[in-house]
């Protein structure tokens, strides 16, 4: 039985996806891919194309896959990209600066992040073939695939889609925050007098203590210190590109701590 693939997005409001059935699709989504995208073309189906054709910056955007099986069995996958950066302005370390603005387009597939790493991990395409495996897996015995946008958030607040159970943006909200945080912590500590290293100790501690931790996956709820944690990084890399003397009026230059405001707008879809 063919498998019948349907994708939907928020096209009145500029955010289409495009399916893996299209027959240009391989020629669009061989640059986004880049070095390995003829073992990440096998990920087919389970790869779709997210365009960006409204007038605003995407900083964050959820996505839901669903599998339907003979039977009646159906299994569901959602994932985010989220780019808390573009409104904290600590872009310069990150390999999405420019985030998702008008006239980009993303390959987005399940389990993993395939646009752009492979060009900066030497080793990204020796674990490919596992999930190709899983995604044969996934599919045995389905009927329909159906790639859908959840929610889509641009950058002055604006979101659109149903979200549910707020769950895009209540993580793009605390990932943000947590980020602004370790920020204003460094900030204020720096405009007090500190030093930098002083200014960083908290920091510093924070991971110190994180790495005594006995290794386990994160469970439901504990998503803030996953973000903590990735923020207290990011915050990290401005030491390891600039110099003490020029780094504390950088950061003041660059870093943004107004509170980021989500706004449900709704959609015409």
């Amino acid at each position: 039985m063919a498998l019948s693939v349907h994708v939907r997005g928020f096209d009145d409001d500029g955010v289409k996806v495009i399916p893996p059935t299209t027959s240009d699709f391989d020629e669009l989504a061989r640059p986004l891919i880049g070095r390995v995208a003829d073992i990440g073309l096998k990920l087919k189906p389970m790869l779709a194309i997210v365009s960006n054709e409204s007038p605003r910056t995407i900083v964050s955007f959820s996505k839901i896959w669903t599998v339907r099986h003979v039977g009646g069995r159906t299994s569901t996958f959602k994932s985010h990209a989220s780019f808390p950066e573009f409104i904290c302005g600590d872009a310069s370390f990150r390999r999405d600066p420019q985030a998702f603005p008008p006239g980009a387009k993303r390959v987005e597939a399940v389990g993993l992040v395939i646009q752009g790493y492979a060009n900066d991990e030497p080793y990204y395409d020796q674990f490919l073939d596992q999930f190709i495996v899983e995604k044969d897996q996934m599919l045995a015995n389905a009927m329909e695939l159906h790639i859908e946008l959840d929610a889509v958030i641009f950058d002055n607040g604006a979101l659109i889609g149903p979200d549910q159970n707020g769950w895009l943006s209540g993580l793009f909200s605390d990932y943000v925050a947590a980020k602004q945080q370790w920020y204003r912590e460094i900030l204020e500590r720096l405009d007090a007098g500190l030093s930098v290293e002083e200014a960083y100790a908290p920091i510093r501690a924070f991971q110190a203590e994180h790495r005594t931790r006995t290794r386990r996956p994160v469970r439901s709820g504990e998503h803030l210190e996953l973000w903590k944690t990735n923020a207290a990084a990011e915050a990290t890399r401005w030491r390891d590109h600039f110099r003490e003397d020029e780094l504390p009026a950088l950061l003041r230059e660059s870093i943004r701590l107004d509170p980021f405001v989500i706004r449900h707008c709704g959609s015409s879809r």
